[in-house]
């Protein structure tokens, strides 16, 4: 699909049409700023990143019932999505006092907020985005009470969600933001949730993974991003069989159901490389002799791996598959591994 006309440009992202005018391109931006724009930067590959990480996590939702906007991807900074009516109300979850709430507080950062706090903001770049109340939003136009109660009742559920699962991959989500817009009378779930809009902190360091290393001059702003993503996509898509793509390929998501895909299943064996120290297989090969096998001379431990992976032809599975291998499955440094397809449906 080819984009076209530049309907729209944020601090993060454009927007394109298509020549479906249901849907557009919503292409991510490596710009980074703060304090509404009065401060400026690159962050490498920021939008390749984030795309990655909204992309896996809008796929998690929607595997949870949570409606979105999302369609497929095209490529690293590209996916398509649906155009919605969107309405001008940011919703904010709270599950740890930080930023502006703890500024407005005069308290440190950290404190748990249980229940969640929720927030509304109008969306305005002239006016800064300011906090607004319910009966403001309602007042002047910008959502109905039905709107507001969905839109609160679906941030709470996305946050019970995402809450859970960051906190499975060492995370804790301090806070986000959410954006919500009407397509064909249904409400969906817009916009992006990246480090870009929430406040993600490690689980042991407490340190900020988020574009608070950006605001606040903290440095490491690719690493934090690039580590998100990382966690994200082990426990998404590799090591649960391309649990992501099987999800989204259910709703004509990521793939699309505008192209063919072949499903090939994968045995992936990891080896120590000669040479290395093997700890666990020395403590067995013990075992064994005291279990009166005393003709064992060696044993080596390795894994053994199963992916079920979705590709246009045999050939890109395999490059696929070793690339996960040498970024994720092995450790290339000290380990050898094989790649056998063995099964092709």
């Amino acid at each position: 699909m080819n984009s076209g006309e530049l309907l729209y440009e944020g601090k993060g992202k454009r927007i394109f049409s298509t020549p479906d005018p249901e849907q557009v391109v919503m292409s991510y931006k490596d710009e980074a700023t703060a304090f509404d724009g009065a401060k400026k930067g690159i962050i490498k590959d920021k939008g390749i990143v984030n795309n990655r990480i909204s992309a896996l996590l809008y796929a998690m939702l929607a595997e949870q019932g949570i409606a979105t906007h999302l369609v497929k991807v095209l490529d690293e900074r590209n996916v398509v999505v649906k155009k919605l009516a969107m309405i001008p109300v940011e919703v904010v979850v709270r599950n740890r006092l930080a930023g502006s709430l703890a500024k407005r507080l005069g308290r440190e950062e950290g404190d748990v907020l249980n229940p969640p706090v929720v927030e509304l903001f109008y969306k305005s770049d002239a006016l800064h985005d300011p906090m607004i109340s319910e009966s403001v939003a309602v007042a002047m136009g910008w959502a109905t009470e039905l709107q507001l109660q969905k839109m609160k009742e679906q941030a709470l559920r996305i946050n019970h969600i995402l809450k859970e699962f960051f906190d499975g991959i060492g995370i804790i989500l301090v806070d986000f933001k959410l954006e919500f817009g009407y397509y064909q009378g249904q409400l969906l779930l817009g916009d992006e949730i990246t480090p870009d809009g929430c406040r993600l902190w490690d689980k042991v360091s407490l340190q900020k993974m988020d574009k608070d290393r950006f605001r606040r001059d903290l440095g490491g702003e690719e690493e934090a991003y690039q580590e998100v993503a990382r966690r994200i996509e082990t426990a998404l898509a590799l090591p649960q069989g391309c649990r992501m793509n099987n999800a989204v390929n259910r709703r004509g998501g990521l793939i699309g159901p505008d192209r063919r895909y072949t499903v090939f299943k994968a045995n992936i064996y990891v080896t120590l490389k000669p040479g290395v120290l093997d700890p666990q297989g020395e403590a067995v090969k013990n075992s064994l002799h005291v279990l009166n096998y005393p003709n064992v001379e060696e044993v080596r431990i390795g894994k053994y791996i199963q992916v079920l992976l979705q590709g246009e032809d045999r050939a890109t599975a395999q490059r696929e598959l070793e690339e996960m291998s040498d970024k994720l499955l092995a450790n290339p440094v000290i380990e050898d591994y094989r790649v056998e397809i063995v099964e092709v449906e």
